[in-house]
């Protein structure tokens, strides 16, 4: 049975953990490790890891979402990962949902975030189940090669973007609106806004700006 790497990065919310370990492993019925990134700086958030269900791994890479799950992704080991964060909630059923997607071609397989419009639609992911041999033989970055997964140039806002432009360019992605992870966003009123939030929108301009300078290195993959 293929084991999920369910990796949660999380920064300064340490009252959110305990209750996301519950969750993941009460809505995920198939073989799974629950690993939260942190940064050392961050001891609250530490201290409630150390009590949750799940295992710790300190960010070595930049200090963002896209440099903490480059870290986990490097030292952990199931078939499959799940790029998730602090502010989901699984709904039972979502990793078999998805899991039956995978072909051997397929190498993305999008969540239902209940959120984005364009999740909605089955044309984007937020939060993405991807299967390692993608990443080990093709890699989630064009310029980066195979062992590569998300882009650091982002401060945040884009990192998803880019991977999932990647993988539908290389037709490896599939959108499953059965498998539900509800993100409980800020922007939407479900959770206050914080200094990660503004942290993202400070770096909004500039990854938006990068976004569009690397666009064409993906779009050439399907013409």
């Amino acid at each position: 049975h293929p084991v999920i790497d369910i990796l949660i990065p999380t920064y300064g919310r340490a009252e959110r953990i305990a209750d996301i370990s519950a969750n993941v492993h009460a809505a995920t019925a198939s073989e799974h490790r629950l690993w939260f990134i942190l940064e050392n700086d961050d001891t609250p958030s530490w201290n409630a890891a150390a009590k949750a269900e799940g295992r710790l791994i300190p960010n070595t890479r930049s200090r963002s979402y896209a440099g903490a799950i480059n870290t986990a992704a490097a030292v952990t080991f199931g078939e499959h990962l799940f790029c998730g964060a602090d502010d989901l909630h699984f709904v039972p059923g979502w990793d078999t949902a998805a899991l039956a997607l995978f072909d051997g071609w397929t190498g993305v397989v999008g969540t239902n975030d209940l959120l984005n419009p364009y999740v909605l639609q089955g044309m984007h992911s937020t939060h993405s189940l991807v299967a390692r041999w993608y990443l080990d033989h093709i890699g989630g970055v064009v310029d980066e090669g195979p062992g590569s997964f998300l882009h650091e140039g982002y401060g945040h806002n884009y990192t998803d973007t880019e991977f999932i432009g990647t993988a539908k360019a290389r037709a490896r992605f599939r959108p499953c609106l059965d498998s539900v992870v509800r993100h409980l966003h800020q922007s939407a009123g479900f959770t206050p806004h914080d200094a990660t939030h503004d942290k993202a929108e400070a770096t909004y301009g500039a990854d938006s700006e990068l976004y569009d300078a690397r666009r064409p290195l993906w779009q050439n993959l399907s013409r």
